[in-house]
């Protein structure tokens, strides 16, 4: 009897082997799977991670970090 995907992820977590063996896959596409949810576990945390609303400006050798010096003009 196979499984899903999600319930052999479930149920052995990321191993390759477990998950290969009990949906009746090669490992190396169980790899593929396992490391595409992650990919999507990875995305998602990242979108609900709060963002800095503005960064600090940060001087740069006494001058605005992009201002040209005096010679350069």
């Amino acid at each position: 009897m196979t499984i899903t995907f999600l319930e052999a992820y479930a149920l052995h977590g990321p191993d390759v082997e477990r998950i290969a063996f009990s949906m009746g896959i090669k490992p190396h596409e169980a790899d593929r799977l396992i490391n595409a949810e992650l990919d999507r576990q990875d995305a998602e945390r990242a979108a609900a991670r709060p963002r800095p609303k503005m960064l600090a400006k940060i001087s740069y050798a006494g001058r605005e970090r992009f201002q040209l010096p005096e010679w350069h003009r």
